[in-house]
């Protein structure tokens, strides 16, 4: 019980760091335990291999911490780079007018969807309806909360930034690897497009989302995902995909409300997808570039 409770210690570490107060607190209550349950000989052996256990972990996290800062100063400097050779003031460009912004690479390839995957996601609507149904019964009309929901969407739309769907379409999707076979529905997606379609019963809605699945799709990424974006419309989507900004779609819709608005978004993408390009063990190098002109979106 004791060496379980010291390897979450360990893991502690790694999510808050050696200098929290918590872990301070749990370690000498656990030594105090385990002194009491050895004799002064064996204890000081065993607290003598703990703190060396934890001391290397500590170690190995500012080690990690350390490698991904150089890396970040090293793909800063490529990106500057980059940039400033593709946006010359000498070639008629102002930089002020054409920022860039780094996007990641869905890496995988594009295969045909597989049964197995479709009846998973059928399974998936199946179950959301299901509980529904369970819980408002043929109720259609919308809470507040729904209301929310359906006033969110609407600002998403209005805030986004012409540039965001040719980011997405750049990267084709390198954040859409975790949707798997539930693609982040949830009950109140299911819902809003309940209510918005009246007339159709639970088992047309099911049908609805079905007849959207495409015949190829990334593999082994979220079953909607093909190489022209996500097959759902807009207001079919779950609200994570609607609301999830990548830090480039972050840029690019503060980059639209800034003075002065750019004449254009110079595109520089690197090798890896959104969950692997903070890893400092995988090579991240830049695999391309592209200027992007407001009258191209």
């Amino acid at each position: 019980m004791i060496e379980n409770v010291w390897s979450a210690v360990g893991l502690h570490i790694f999510s808050h760091g050696v200098q929290n107060p918590y872990v301070s607190e749990l370690i000498a209550s656990l030594s105090s335990t385990k002194k009491k349950q050895s004799n002064e000989s064996s204890y000081k052996q065993y607290f003598s291999l703990q703190s060396a256990q934890i001391k290397r972990t500590v170690e190995l996290v500012e080690l990690r911490k350390k490698r991904l800062a150089l890396k970040k100063d090293t793909e800063n400097n490529e990106n500057l780079s980059c940039w400033r050779k593709a946006i010359n003031p000498d070639d008629g460009y102002d930089p002020e007018y054409y920022p860039y912004t780094v996007v990641p690479t869905n890496s995988k390839k594009i295969t045909k969807l597989p049964q197995e995957r479709k009846s998973l996601f059928h399974k998936t609507l199946y179950r959301l309806i299901g509980d529904i149904l369970s819980e408002r019964g043929e109720n259609k009309e919308k809470t507040k909360e729904d209301q929310y929901e359906d006033s969110r969407l609407n600002e998403i739309l209005e805030n986004e930034s012409p540039f965001e769907a040719k980011a997405c379409s750049i990267c084709s999707g390198g954040c859409c690897g975790i949707g798997e076979e539930h693609a982040f529905l949830k009950k109140e997606t299911i819902f809003h497009y309940m209510s918005e379609h009246p007339d159709q019963t639970p088992s047309q809605v099911l049908t609805s989302y079905m007849k959207y699945l495409p015949e190829e799709s990334f593999e082994d990424s979220c079953v909607n995902h093909t190489k022209t974006g996500c097959v759902l419309p807009r207001d079919m989507r779950s609200h994570v995909c609607n609301d999830y900004l990548c830090d480039p779609l972050n840029q690019l819709r503060k980059l639209n409300t800034q003075t002065p608005l750019p004449k254009g978004v110079f595109f520089i993408s690197r090798a890896q997808n959104n969950w692997k390009k903070d890893d400092p063990d995988v090579d991240n190098s830049i695999v391309g570039s592209l200027l992007i002109l407001n009258d191209q979106v």
